[in-house]
């Protein structure tokens, strides 16, 4: 009888913290494209336009614009686990860049700065300059270079605040 009891917390320990100790959320990699490398969509970014990818970066520079930071970053080869590797070599295909959007900067933990690594989830939605891939950041996992500059960040929207406009008012618009 003692042991059933002490069982039933140690399971749930070990099922939190296996859940919750996730690299990338279940809900991204069921939607992201599978397997997908850099240099496969450095080379056609058109072909996965709208769609849901998961890479790891290091970021380069920040510019600030049209009310968005840009995260120009390299790449960074995920293992099985979705941890950020070094590539091969500087010259490997894997070894490029590209550009990541944050739609709300201010949302970003204050440590993201201090990250060495990241897993970055992001919707393609074109090219940024040099025709590098751009992407909308959807989820990032960051590593520091100490456990104190770990975080994560979502891109959430809260449904009950996205302004709609009633369709009787989206046809008077339109007729203008």
């Amino acid at each position: 009888m003692r042991v059933t009891r002490l069982t039933r917390p140690f399971c749930v320990l070990v099922l939190c913290m296996t859940v919750g100790c996730t690299t990338v959320p279940r809900k991204y990699l069921s939607e992201a494209v599978p397997n997908l490398t850099f240099s496969t969509l450095a080379a056609a970014p058109q072909l996965y336009h709208s769609r849901l990818v998961v890479l790891g970066a290091v970021i380069v520079r920040e510019e600030l614009r049209e009310g968005g930071l840009w995260l120009h970053v390299k790449n960074r080869p995920l293992n099985k686990d979705y941890r950020p590797q070094l590539p091969p070599s500087p010259y490997d295909p894997e070894a490029g860049s590209y550009w990541i959007v944050v739609e709300n900067p201010q949302t970003l933990p204050n440590s993201y700065r201090h990250w060495g690594d990241m897993t970055i989830v992001g919707r393609v939605i074109g090219q940024g300059p040099d025709n590098e891939p751009l992407l909308k950041m959807v989820y990032v996992r960051g590593w520091g270079v100490t456990s104190t500059h770990n975080g994560v960040w979502e891109h959430v929207v809260d449904m009950n605040y996205v302004p709609s406009m009633p369709a009787a008012v989206r046809g008077e618009l339109g007729q203008q």
